[in-house]
C-alpha cells in the first residue's frame, strides 16, 4: 500500500485510491503481508486494518503499521502481517487524526468462499 500515491484527495488516498472507492476480498484465515509506504514529502501516514464504524485499533493481532496514530515519517515504509482470523467487513484506513476524514479508506472483506480480489467499486472522484 502507498499512502499518498499521488494528489488524488489532495494526497490523501492509498495507492490512488480513497474513500472506500476499493474492495479488497481476502478468504478467512489467510496470512495478509503489507508493505505500507508514506510517499508524501511533508505529512506522516499510517495503514491499518480496523473494525467498526469508529474503530481505531487493528481489526486482528498485527494488522497495522508501527504507531499508526503517530504515522510513518515521509518517505518511510514498514512491513506488517496479519492472519484475516474471522469474517466480515473492515476498514483499511490512515490512522494519523483526520486523515480518514479526508479520504484515506477502503474496505476489506474477509470472506469464507470467494477467491481474493481488488475491486474498484466507484470512479475516481465520486
Amino acid at each position: 500500500m502507498v499512502a499518498a500515491y499521488n494528489d488524488v484527495y489532495d494526497g490523501f488516498n492509498f495507492n490512488g485510491w480513497g474513500k472506500g472507492q476499493v474492495l479488497v476480498d481476502v478468504p478467512q484465515g489467510w496470512r495478509v503481508n503489507v508493505r505500507c509506504s508514506n510517499n508524501s514529502s511533508s505529512m506522516r501516514h499510517s495503514c491499518a486494518v480496523v473494525r467498526g464504524v469508529s474503530g481505531r485499533t487493528p481489526a486482528f493481532p498485527g494488522a497495522a503499521s508501527p504507531d499508526p496514530a503517530g504515522g510513518l515519517p515521509p518517505h518511510q515504509q514498514a512491513v506488517f502481517s496479519f492472519r484475516a482470523a474471522r469474517i466480515g467487513t473492515y476498514r483499511i484506513v490512515c490512522l494519523v487524526p483526520g486523515h480518514e476524514q479526508a479520504g484515506m479508506w477502503d474496505v476489506l472483506d474477509v470472506t469464507r468462499d470467494r477467491a481474493p480480489a481488488a475491486v474498484l467499486l466507484r470512479k475516481p472522484g465520486v
